[in-house]
Parts: C-alpha cells; sequence; structure tokens
C-alpha cells in the first residue's frame, strides 16, 4: 500500500476517534451569584458599583465595579484557606482544578434527614456498582440541597447569621478520609455550604487543604451528573493572596459508552492504526 493510501487512512481513522471522543454535553454546576446569593454567615454579599455608561459614536459600552466576598456562591476553597503557608489563588496549577468525574447519588438519604452524614458504605457500594474511584479524580456529592439554595431557611435550617444554628446534610470524616487516603482524590464538591458537618471542626477542611487537595462548595444541578465518565473544571480567577473565590463549576459528559456505528468505526480505525505502525 502506498504511503499516500496510508496517510488518507489514518486521517480518516484519527477523524472518527475525534468525533467519537468529544461528543457529548456540558452541564453547568454554578448558581447565578448575585446581590442575594447564599454566603458564608458574616460575610459580605456581592455588589455592583460606580456602573457607567458611555456612548462613542453608535456604540453603547458600560462598565462598573464590583466586590464580593470569597466564600460565598459556588466557589472554590483554596490551600491557605485553611493553611498559613498555603497556596493562594493567584499560584495554584490551572490542572489542580480539573479532573475526572465522580458523582455519589445521596438526595433520597438527605431528602428524609437535614443532618444525614455519608456513610462509608455508600461509596462502598458505589464502587461495587462502578469499580474504584480513580485516583485524583472529583467527587461530587449530590445531596439534592441544590434546589434548597434561593432559600436559606431551607438550605441551612436558620435564617441567623449564628454559626450553632446551622443544618445541612454533609460528608462524614471517615468518608472524607477514605477519599483522601484510599483513592486520593483531587476534589472533593458538594451542593451544599460545605463537606464538613456544621460545628465539626471541618476534618475535611482541615486536612485536604494544607496538602493542596481543593473544596468546591455551593454546586448546582448536581443531580444532572452521571455516576461518573464526565470531567469536572472549577477554575477561578488568579486573584492575589485569595482564599477562595466563586468558580463557573461545570462537567463535560462524555459520550464514550455508546455501542452504535461510530464505535464499530473506532474499533476498527484503532486496528487499522495498529497494523500500519507495524508494517511500516
Amino acid at each position: 500500500m502506498s504511503h499516500q493510501v496510508m496517510h488518507c487512512v489514518l486521517l480518516i481513522s484519527l477523524t472518527l476517534w475525534q468525533t467519537f471522543i468529544v461528543s457529548g454535553k456540558i452541564i453547568d454546576l454554578s448558581h447565578k451569584h448575585g446581590p442575594t446569593t447564599f454566603m458564608v454567615p458574616g460575610f459580605n454579599h456581592y455588589k455592583r458599583s460606580n456602573v457607567t455608561v458611555t456612548n462613542r459614536g453608535n456604540v453603547r459600552i458600560e462598565a462598573g465595579d464590583y466586590s464580593s466576598a470569597e466564600h460565598g456562591g459556588t466557589h472554590l476553597d483554596a490551600p491557605v484557606h485553611f493553611s498559613e503557608n498555603g497556596v493562594a489563588l493567584d499560584d495554584l496549577p490551572i490542572e489542580n482544578t480539573i479532573a475526572d468525574g465522580v458523582m455519589i447519588d445521596v438526595a433520597d438519604e438527605a431528602s428524609r434527614n437535614i443532618e444525614y452524614k455519608v456513610p462509608l458504605s455508600k461509596v462502598q457500594e458505589w464502587e461495587r456498582k462502578n469499580g474504584d474511584i480513580p485516583q485524583e479524580a472529583a467527587v461530587i456529592f449530590n445531596f439534592g440541597w441544590h434546589k434548597r439554595f434561593h432559600d436559606k431557611k431551607l438550605y441551612v435550617n436558620t435564617e441567623s447569621n449564628d454559626w450553632k444554628d446551622l443544618k445541612f446534610p454533609s460528608v462524614s470524616e471517615e468518608v472524607g478520609m477514605y477519599l483522601y487516603e484510599k483513592r486520593n482524590i483531587k476534589i472533593i464538591g458538594t451542593d451544599t455550604m460545605s463537606p464538613d458537618p456544621p460545628n465539626s471542626g471541618n476534618p475535611i477542611h482541615v486536612r485536604y487543604l494544607p496538602n493542596n487537595k481543593l473544596i468546591v462548595e455551593n454546586l448546582n444541578a448536581t443531580d444532572l451528573l452521571p455516576p461518573k465518565n464526565f470531567r469536572f473544571h472549577a477554575a477561578p480567577v488568579r486573584y492575589v493572596g485569595a482564599s477562595g473565590a466563586q468558580v463557573r463549576a461545570y462537567a463535560i459528559i462524555y459520550e464514550t459508552q455508546r455501542s452504535g456505528s461510530n464505535a464499530i468505526y473506532l474499533k476498527w480505525s484503532l486496528v487499522l492504526i495498529s497494523a500500519f505502525i507495524r508494517v511500516f
């Protein structure tokens, strides 16, 4: 076979590979961030000010200032949040904010117990069905709590800013340590205020952040995620010295398990590529 033919076949095969791999959909996992968005109790809400509108010729130009506390809305905790010498957002490697995703659904249990703590048995059940949680994954817990986000009383069980009154479902310390020690996950995320139980001493924060593991809180639409086979993204702006910031979290769900014609073409294209490598 001529090199020209081989080149054409390789191009076709790679095209089929690309078409197969990039097919998928994006799930937006962030809440809107505005003046009434839920913030960590006691911290300032988003504010937009000094808005100016000018007209230059037929062009309308609008600009303004904004401010917001670091910890509120859909946001990421940087290592410095719980470690004096930890990494701040401006030095956080972008690759640390991206990981293969896993979703553990505990919405049913949480709906029956506002103080539900995910037990290790629930994670082990997930692994029996789906295989071990991959190393350096992003593990997202769906409590179904994002649907309560816009009602503070429903979300944290109180209208006050008194931390002792807070109630919401969370991840047990045992599960947090299992994911850290046995699965070496990169990111833990929840659709609640925190993965840690209220007034618990924040054991997950204390273990994860000083060791450059990230936490993403107040996620949205986590119930739309599959148990696995998605890519999680939660990159913040590189604010200098910041201990956290709002993120536009999202997931890309890759359709890599289709059994239709694309999968067949992909299989045979890889066979052809392998054969050409051996021959030429």
